[in-house]
């Protein structure tokens, strides 16, 4: 279970398309993309929804880079490198980069206590 304000959402549909831009844009293998994929968005946080089009934005971390998935309903659509998704972010509710960045991501990447 992640911990919380972190999100699990290794279960959902990965699209095609999210693949392929995983591989492209982060370097992933192409026969481990997918697994790689869930086992990042196991541990995610939140962004923000776009009201548009009910997408909703969220953060996870691959390699020490930070990656932005796209999800509408329960299907990831497509994943964005930071600088790709940053000008996006007044489209997802958000004006700013989050606050205490460094400690977001931190905590994206520091491993799960036993007692928790």
């Amino acid at each position: 279970m992640p911990p919380k304000g972190q999100r699990d959402l290794s279960d959902a549909r990965i699209t095609r398309h999210a693949l392929e831009r995983f591989v492209e844009r982060f370097g992933a293998s192409e026969p481990e993309a997918e697994t790689a994929l869930r086992t990042i968005l196991k541990r995610t946080r939140r962004l923000g929804r776009n009201p548009l089009n009910e997408a909703i934005a969220v953060l996870a971390v691959y390699q020490h880079r930070p990656i932005v998935a796209i999800f509408q309903d329960d299907s990831c659509l497509t994943v964005l490198t930071w600088p790709q998704f940053e000008p996006k972010l007044p489209e997802f509710g958000r004006a700013h980069v989050p606050r205490k960045w460094g400690r977001v991501l931190r905590r994206l990447i520091e491993p799960l206590d036993d007692a928790e």
